[in-house]
């Protein structure tokens, strides 16, 4: 039978009660102001002085004057057993429109008339509007006006910029054809194909150029399926070239950048000495151990099928694995999350993300809160989890870099961040590391800090089950680097100190060591800017674009999307027409091809069955005892 890919993604939908007023964001900054979802409603009145009992004397001020008691506090109480009642597509549609709403419209919202709204536009939460009046084109963010003016910073116009990764969501959901059903899709019909036997001949002729010490470790990458799907021109493929070369960096355990080889002047196929990311060791994935990272990532691949014939047995031979090439989204599809990609980057999941902390980055968590050697931020008004948050940030020991780790508390517990600033129980964590080529690495840990590959509370609207997965989801929320978060802690604790003390809370030498820890917001955002530095020098070195569309997450979702005709095509070596008139000899679960598409999951699991059967009469065909039971044999 074909080998399933993780099913992380696909989970049955669960109840996790979202509503559009109050919807999470799975990324953009922990924007502290509670107006930002809706700047046209006045915020909940929530007083931090009355939802915490050591605080039941106390007063809050009102800085954003909102008439409220004060500005901080827990977020509404969310039903999380209350299912969606939106669709995918309308969460993402509401996700996209309350991040131009908050961020835009004060000048150009709905409740503006047209003697007081700017530039005679008050229609910046309409996404189709916005498309109708051409500030928007569906499809083309890069080409959207309200894209290009986030970007460049000149709009808003008075106020802060638009975060990266806010951006980032607004211009995936312009990109995602799912979303405008209605608007032509602009293909190239005429690309040909590429066909499994002019794949094989390409990477074979390299190998056969290679020296006899290097050809066991080259491997190879091509998009050339984007081009044989209809992509229409080489800057629509520029995406997939930067996912390609920041997937290979954001896996790599060497010091230095690496920069696969464009074997074609198209530079649609690549190559990799495996050497170069580290990816010539072994490693264990859920008990199985494999002689180098590449071999792990085809036992993981459904796509990466062992082909025989001429070309094929020279390729197997010179290069000594079973699979030399695949297709870069197949490969990224099971690379880049769950235990494979913990694995890759050397994380031992039999460990606690705590065991992973003090013998892998050579961090004492006790010693630098001890030492004051860490900074701190906590917030009850997070966009990306369900529950308060603490960020703490420590430099690495014995290299450079930086480790930041999120806790989110136990909302089982009835858990505020004021509670105790220096202990609480612990709901979730969150990680990010810097690898040792300046790229970032992602952790997910349970309550009890064991390692996992997706979370149950933070959110993510592109995965059909909501659950932020490890490392597509963290990848789209910090194409930037780290996120800065508005810390609520060190004002109220400190207004409050007199209280503090008179219950036993804090002591006098615990309140001047919060004083150090928790930065006031300028500082602390100072600080995640400079810790990011090596992260965006990676992105140079690497000739990647420090702004705009995260490439990886991007061609994940992509992936995702149903299939039609064109895309399967693209992955069977056939032309569309070719495929068409085959399908009556396929299962019959792909004939919905003919005229409309089909699940990605679904496609995936008839791949092996229809590559045997399609590919006979090519001189390099999948290895016979793989098809002998397609095929009668």
């Amino acid at each position: 039978m074909i080998k399933r890919r993780s099913s992380l993604r696909r989970f049955s939908a669960i109840g996790i009660g979202l509503s559009a007023a109050w919807l999470a964001l799975a990324c953009g900054s922990d924007n502290q102001n509670p107006a930002d979802e809706n700047p046209d409603v006045d915020p909940p009145a929530v007083d931090p002085c009355k939802e915490n009992e050591f605080l039941k004397d106390c007063q809050t001020e009102d800085p954003q004057g909102t008439g409220g008691t004060g500005s901080v506090g827990n977020p509404p109480e969310k039903p999380e057993d209350k299912p969606p009642t939106l669709t995918a597509a309308e969460l993402a549609k509401e996700q996209a429109q309350n991040i131009l709403k908050a961020n835009c419209g004060s000048c150009h919202g709905t409740q503006l008339t047209e003697a007081n709204r700017s530039g005679g536009m008050n229609y910046i939460n309409d996404m189709d509007l916005l498309a109708e009046n051409k500030k928007l084109i569906p499809l083309d963010a890069d080409n959207s006006l309200i894209i290009q003016r986030m970007r460049n910073g000149s709009m808003p116009l008075n106020g802060p910029r638009v975060s990266d990764a806010d951006i980032g969501i607004v211009a995936n959901y312009i990109n995602n054809k799912d979303y405008w059903p209605n608007v032509p899709q602009v293909t190239c019909n005429s690309n040909p194909p590429i066909t499994f036997d002019e794949l094989y001949a390409a990477v074979a002729e390299d190998l056969a150029d290679a020296d006899n010490e290097d050809a066991p470790f080259l491997r190879y990458i091509s998009i050339d399926n984007r081009v044989a799907a209809g992509t229409c021109n080489d800057t629509a493929l520029d995406l997939d070239r930067q996912g390609l070369v920041k997937l290979i960096n954001s896996l790599s355990i060497d010091p230095t950048v690496v920069k696969p080889e464009p074997l074609n002047k198209a530079s649609t196929l690549y190559r990799l000495d495996i050497r170069d990311a580290k990816w010539d060791r072994q490693i264990t994935v859920d008990g199985t151990t494999f002689n180098d990272v590449w071999d792990a990532i085809v036992d993981a691949n459904p796509y990466a099928v062992p082909f025989v014939g001429d070309d094929a047995d020279d390729a197997r031979a010179d290069s000594q694995t079973d699979v030399p090439v695949m297709f870069l989204d197949t490969m990224l599809e099971v690379a880049a999350i769950g235990n494979l990609y913990y694995a890759i980057i050397d994380v031992d999941v039999t460990q606690t993300l705590d065991t992973f902390v003090s013998d892998k980055l050579g961090i004492d968590v006790a010693a630098n809160l001890e030492d004051e050697k860490l900074v701190r931020a906590g917030t009850t008004q997070s966009r990306i989890s369900r529950q308060d948050r603490l960020v703490e940030g420590h430099e690495l020991e014995d290299r450079p870099g930086v480790y930041y780790q999120s806790f989110d508390f136990d909302d089982k517990a009835n858990e505020s961040i004021f509670n105790d600033p220096f202990g609480f129980n612990e709901g979730g964590r969150e990680a990010i590391f810097t690898l040792p080529n300046g790229m970032l690495g992602y952790l997910i840990a349970d309550a009890d800090a064991n390692l996992v590959q997706d979370s149950d509370i933070l959110l993510d609207t592109n995965q059909n089950n909501f659950r932020a997965v490890t490392s597509v989801s963290c990848a789209n929320c910090h194409y930037n680097g780290l996120i800065p978060v508005v810390d609520e802690v060190r004002d109220v604790v400190r207004s409050n100190a007199v209280q503090f003390i008179n219950d036993g809370t804090l002591n006098q030498d615990q309140l001047e060591q919060l004083s150090e820890v928790y930065l006031p917001p300028a500082q602390f955002k100072a600080r995640v800017e400079q810790d990011s530095q090596s992260y965006i020098n990676a992105l140079k070195q690497a000739n990647l674009p420090v702004s705009g569309t995260e490439p990886v997450s991007t061609i994940a979702f992509r992936f995702d999307r149903r299939v039609s005709l064109k895309d399967a095509s693209s992955y069977l070596g056939l032309s569309s027409d070719e495929l068409k008139r085959n399908l009556n000899d396929l299962d019959p679960a792909l004939g919905v091809l003919d005229g409309s598409t089909i699940d990605r999951d679904d496609f995936t699991a008839q791949y092996l069955e229809s590559v045997c059967i399609l590919s006979q009469v090519n001189e390099n065909r999948p290895d016979d005892a793989l098809c002998a039971e397609f095929l009668g044999q």
